[in-house]
């Protein structure tokens, strides 16, 4: 047993031998030593910092006060290239340390926009030593953004080369990833293949050259190579997916690549970690839609169940999916694949059938009602979207990538129910259901649909009573084919 003294209030009784006397464990002594440890650690680096700032005190006072002139609006444009030259002659050989600073972070930033193409040269200079600590730094990461962005075609070479071998650290990093994200947005089809294939291994690091896709790759290696570069993967996108920094485009690129070439041992771990609302942060780009796609079709009832309610979430968020270009390829797919129809119409559809005109009109949402009322035809629904709605069967067995353990079982997801009957569950019967209000949507606004160029192969679709016959008008209890006549007719 330990023995620790209670501290007591200073007061009348302030002797030593007064203080009382508890009983700790000997394992509560340790958790108390190590909390006092850290909090040891943290205050010394606070202590640390506070130095740094006292340190360069006055001269954050001198140039904020410049900065104040710098963003005045009435200031000209000559008079702001003097201040900008005054204070980057002041701030010379500190800029790194600044830059890590609340206030003078910002000055900084307002040196690289108003200053010409010299002095963002010089600051990228003072910033490259430290270049991986200011990415990762809550103020210092947006000097970073402002220089990558307002960097012209000669330097940004230059600022690719910065980051060289750091990328996979960064897309870890909250801040860091904010900097990579702005990298690849602005770097060539080349350079972006370049900075994915920093996540294949280290060789691809170290050897320069004209960098190509995994599936490229994967093709001219032995099978072990393969399983290292799909280890050196995991090792990055793990991580990746467990702190949910999803947003990069680059991080959805590299998460489709791998979920298309690991084994099904692994394709379920990253399926669960990205179950939830990670995933409603991925279906604005191609790469990403795929890999939602992936998660709905490799996941278990479980895994869906999540995936669906981080999709619904938050407001507007599936009508909003639906009028997207690749958005609205996730949703097909869940119509598509989920069994449990009744969690679809608690989650997905109120929010669909809310706004069945204006989807009808959207290039991307009509492709959603055709879906249920003509399945896969690729008039509405082109095939290279049909393929990324159905992801290829993945078989559950293969090796684990981290333990290189092989392991034996089924296919990945999958769906048990029969298909028509799913599409006549969504559609629904009665006159509140989905095929009722799309009925009365089609009767009512007839004449505007028939105008439009998307919205008008819908009205045909349900006047045909969809492509196995009858299946809207058999349910919602409209004649919807005398409507669409007479108004054809009238116009």
């Amino acid at each position: 047993m330990a023995f620790i003294a209670k501290p007591v209030k200073l007061g009348a009784h302030t002797d030593k031998s007064k203080r009382k006397r508890v009983h700790v464990s000997a394992d509560d002594a340790k958790l108390l030593n190590k909390k006092a440890k850290v909090d040891t650690t943290t205050s010394d680096l606070n202590a640390v910092k506070q130095k740094g700032t006292k340190r360069n005190a006055a001269l954050i006072q001198d140039i904020t006060v410049k900065w104040e002139k710098l963003r005045h609006p009435d200031t000209t444009a000559a008079h702001r290239t003097d201040i900008v030259h005054e204070i980057l002659n002041q701030v010379q050989g500190r800029v790194a340390d600044l830059a890590m600073s609340h206030t003078a972070s910002r000055v900084i930033q307002a040196c690289a926009k108003h200053g010409n193409e010299a002095d963002r040269k010089a600051l990228l200079a003072e910033a490259a030593p430290r270049v991986v600590d200011i990415a990762k730094s809550s103020y210092g990461h947006f000097l970073l953004c402002k220089l990558v962005s307002a960097a012209t075609k000669a330097q940004f070479p230059e600022i690719l080369k910065m980051f060289r071998g750091h990328i996979a650290q960064l897309l870890r990093h909250p801040c860091g990833a904010a900097v990579i994200d702005d990298l690849y947005n602005e770097a060539t089809r080349k350079q972006q293949a370049a900075m994915a294939a920093e996540l294949y291994g280290r060789e691809y690091v170290l050897f320069s050259g004209e960098a190509k896709r995994l599936p490229e790759l994967m093709k001219e290696l032995p099978a072990a190579k393969q399983k290292a570069v799909l280890r050196n993967m995991a090792q990055h996108a793990i991580p990746i997916m467990e702190k949910a920094l999803v947003d990069p485009p680059l991080v959805h690129r590299i998460l489709a690549e791998y979920i298309a070439a690991s084994p099904g041992t692994s394709v379920s771990e990253a399926v669960q970690l990205l179950s939830g609302p990670p995933l409603v942060r991925l279906v604005h780009t191609k790469e990403g839609a795929q890999v939602a796609c992936a998660v709905i079709a490799y996941g278990t009832a479980k895994d869906r169940k999540k995936a669906i309610k981080g999709l619904a979430g938050q407001a507007d968020s599936i009508l909003k999916m639906a009028q997207d270009e690749f958005g609205h390829v996730v949703l097909l797919c869940i119509l598509d694949t989920v069994d449990d129809t009744a969690l679809l119409k608690k989650q997905i559809i109120p929010e669909l059938q809310s706004n069945l005109c204006e989807l009808s009109k959207s290039k991307s949402g009509r492709r959603i009602i055709l879906q249920l009322l003509h399945p896969n035809h690729q008039k509405y629904v082109p095939l290279h979207l049909q393929q990324m709605a159905h992801p290829p069967p993945k078989p559950a067995s293969g090796f684990k990538i981290l333990e290189d353990q092989e392991q034996v079982g089924e296919t990945l997801g999958g769906s048990k129910k029969d298909n028509e009957l799913r599409r006549q569950e969504i559609l629904g019967e009665g006159a509140s259901s989905f095929a009722g209000l799309l009925c009365k949507a089609c009767k009512l606004n007839a004449a505007d649909m028939l105008r439009d160029p998307q919205a008008c192969d819908v009205i045909v679709e349900v006047a045909q009573a969809g492509s196995s016959g009858k299946i809207c008008c058999r349910m919602c209890g409209y004649t919807c084919l005398s409507t669409v006549s007479k108004v054809g007719k009238a116009c």
